[in-house]
């Protein structure tokens, strides 16, 4: 299916720029085969793009008073090969009123950031109801570098750390689902003997206490 064709008429330009602005994380997203939600819960790849969002507003947010009309936004080295925070810092400085745009526009500041840490983890499967139904239980990580640098004279004028950790959980037949073709840390393993570990020493405690219970109610009324 194609998402995008080109125009040629010159007024198609800037509407296609600004549907590409706003909705690109979707489109790019479509294109790979991938999906941010799936039957209403979120893919891995969606995990990791609310972490980069939350992330990126806050250090937005805390260096706010350092940043100018026009800010440049440039990833680290190491942190090239990964759009979605790219993405995610460029709409909340848009949010907070300033205009992103890239290191060679003639930007006032730029905003250098470094992503030290995103992650996502299977942590076990909640047995729900007695094991009729099996939920797979998922954590994720985003750490955060960003530093404001004046485009002049190439000066640290201000930095800070964000980080983001989210928990939840999906139902185990999406397993094949949620995870992304385009990046690797959206394939987290799961370790199926771990699995009971999670749950069913509530589950059987739980059982144990009403045993108890009933035990010692049959001792009581006798």
């Amino acid at each position: 299916m194609t998402l995008f064709r080109k125009h040629r008429t010159p007024i198609a330009a800037p509407l296609l720029a600004l549907f590409l602005w706003t909705f690109l994380p979707a489109a790019l997203m479509a294109e790979d085969g991938d999906s941010l939600e799936i039957e209403g819960f979120p893919t891995n790849l969606g995990l990791a793009d609310m972490m980069s969002r939350q992330v990126a507003d806050e250090a937005v947010t805390a260096l706010e008073a350092w940043l100018g009309e026009s800010v440049g936004v440039v990833a680290g080295r190491e942190s090239s090969g990964n759009p979605l925070v790219l993405l995610a810092l460029k709409e909340s400085l848009r949010k907070a009123g300033h205009r992103p745009m890239g290191a060679e526009d003639g930007a006032e500041k730029l905003l250098e950031f470094r992503i030290l840490d995103m992650r996502i983890t299977y942590t076990g499967v909640d047995r729900r109801a007695l094991g009729l139904k099996k939920e797979v239980e998922r954590a994720g990580a985003c750490v955060l570098a960003v530093s404001v640098i004046d485009a002049e004279s190439g000066e640290e004028l201000s930095s800070t750390q964000q980080e983001v950790l989210l928990a939840d959980h999906f139902p185990k037949h999406l397993l094949d689902l949620v995870s992304s073709k385009s990046y690797s840390f959206t394939n987290p393993e799961l370790n199926e003997k771990e699995w009971s570990k999670s749950v069913e020493p509530w589950v059987v405690g739980g059982l144990v206490a009403s045993l108890a219970w009933l035990f010692y109610s049959n001792q009581s009324s006798e």
